[in-house]
């Protein structure tokens, strides 16, 4: 995970479906690290306005594209800390968004529909989420797993586990695949 200086040797990209806990996870994995914390939704909201907004005024195409614009200028800025992102859960369905991810660390947080409905229910800031958000998030991830699945160098579950203890087992698991890497064991 980190070179010799104790740095990341590359970010940490999280992505997964919407409420699987990137941002919570995200923020704790920068401070366990002593890394740089960005999250693409709060970014793209900061330079575009509200993401409801953004979808009924020009559609979920335009979105995706401000997002992808947004991940290549954070992954073209140096991060001498180290950087851990926070992806939106549908971004990654673009080619050119997974094309700018070739060379950091992509982590999948995977969450089933019990895990997330606590957050998700009852929640207007989803615009994907429409009239019977259970069937509408699972009808999502059957055509975004796959896609997770690919990118993924590590998946973690959600599940019943704490943003600290999610974070802790991404720093450890990185950090013993680098060890191996750097003694030339294949991992």
């Amino acid at each position: 995970m980190t070179a010799a200086h104790g740095r990341l040797d590359r970010p940490i990209v999280l992505f997964g479906p919407m409420a699987s806990g990137k941002s919570s996870v995200g923020a704790a994995l920068a401070e366990l690290l002593g890394a740089r914390f960005l999250d693409t939704d709060a970014l793209v909201v900061a330079q575009h306005g509200p993401i409801p907004e953004i979808f009924a005024a020009h559609g979920e195409d335009a979105f995706r594209q401000a997002e992808a614009d947004v991940i290549a200028q954070v992954l073209a800025q140096r991060h001498p800390d180290g950087l851990v992102l926070a992806l939106g859960g549908g971004s990654v369905l673009r080619h050119e968004t997974r094309a700018l991810l070739s060379d950091v660390h992509r982590v999948y947080l995977r969450a089933s529909w019990d895990d997330v409905a606590p957050r998700l229910v009852g929640s207007a800031d989803r615009p994907l989420l429409h009239g019977d958000a259970e069937n509408s998030w699972k009808a999502l991830m059957d055509r975004r797993r796959p896609v997770f699945e690919a990118l993924a160098t590590l998946s973690v579950d959600t599940g019943q586990n704490t943003a600290a203890e999610v974070a802790a087992q991404i720093a450890g698991t990185i950090a013993a695949r680098s060890r191996r890497a750097t003694e030339g064991v294949i991992a």
